[in-house]
């Protein structure tokens, strides 16, 4: 049994071990801290997670959780560790170590998202806070975001309001995915061929959050919150950007506090969504796409996610959060 004055330093070692053979199995450093939505946007760099293989991990967590650790490390260090998640701020498997086990109700069953017409608010009551996918046709349709919003827009947008770049830095979180931006000021000067997905150009995919009060007030002109939310729902003052071509976003959870809705601007995107990996055996993944004005509502922290962007077409999402 492990003293409790040595027990920090024991946990500290067993995650930096099992980060190093993590990474021997091909899950790259970069792609852990970028792929993950977060509650926090401060702590985002602590906290970010790339699902690389649902076996894999599961691999990995099994023999920690019964091999290393007896009964009384379990229930009365880890459990106390859970609501503690700057103990080892560099490792990104803490969040799904500490993830509580899912109950598979939610996914038993399900093999294709609920696609419901643009429905009313009364209407939509009975789904409002359901874990099912679901795809609200054309609920977006009327948002002048469909010919606003552009890489020239958030460019000129960001470059004249005061504080804008350093409010990705400092309160709200900016995504790479696979690209090799470090930045947003890095994604606003790619070249126009680049940009605009020339051939011969690298692909590129990024997303950023929005939390400075000017840019969120200048947005909001061109689109709204789903009218079919209910009055009742929390939604924050924020939202996120999500835009690019082809690579999309790898399969991954977001550790955020609310259910997720995220509308299609322009273009479309294929979505992959994948139960827990204790779920495996009775639930399964699948695919869905999501067109021009539609709108995606997904409980991403309980459903495994990926996209990918058809056609070498542009893609741009607003998501935010609701619950």
């Amino acid at each position: 049994m492990v003293s409790p004055k040595n027990i920090e330093e024991f946990i500290e070692k067993v995650f930096f071990k099992l980060t190093e053979n993590y990474i021997q199995q091909g899950a790259v450093i970069n792609d852990l801290k970028s792929i993950t939505m977060t509650a926090n946007s401060k702590s985002a760099k602590n906290r970010s997670f790339r699902r690389c293989s649902k076996k894999l991990l599961v691999m990995l967590l099994m023999p920690f959780l019964y091999g290393m650790f007896n009964r009384y490390v379990y229930n009365n260090i880890i459990k106390n560790f859970q609501g503690t998640r700057c103990l080892l701020p560099n490792n990104y498997l803490i969040w799904e170590f500490t993830r509580p086990i899912t109950n598979c109700d939610y996914c038993r069953d399900i093999k294709t998202p609920l696609i419901l017409p643009n429905l009313t608010k009364e209407e939509f009551r009975f789904y409002s806070y359901s874990s099912r996918p679901m795809i609200i046709k054309n609920a977006a349709y009327d948002w002048p975001a469909h010919k606003e919003f552009t890489l020239d827009f958030f460019r000129n947008l960001y470059e004249r309001i005061e504080g804008a770049y350093e409010s990705i830095e400092e309160e709200c979180q900016f995504l790479h995915f696979k690209s090799n931006f470090a930045n947003l000021r890095e994604v606003f000067a790619m070249s126009k061929d680049r940009a605009s997905h020339r051939e011969g150009e690298d692909p590129w995919y990024v997303g950023w959050k929005n939390c400075h009060p000017q840019i969120l007030d200048i947005m909001k002109q061109f689109y709204n919150i789903p009218h079919f939310l209910p009055d009742d729902a929390e939604i924050p003052y924020s939202n996120y950007i999500f835009m690019g071509y082809e690579e999309g976003a790898v399969m991954h959870l977001d550790y955020i506090s609310r259910l997720m809705w995220q509308a299609q601007v322009i273009g479309s995107k294929t979505w992959t969504v994948a139960p827990t990996p204790e779920c495996d055996s009775e639930c399964k993944s699948f695919k869905f796409s999501v067109n021009v004005t539609d709108v995606v509502l997904l409980d991403t922290r309980i459903w495994y996610h990926s996209t990918h962007i058809e056609n070498g077409k542009l893609s741009l999402t607003v998501t935010s959060e609701y619950g």
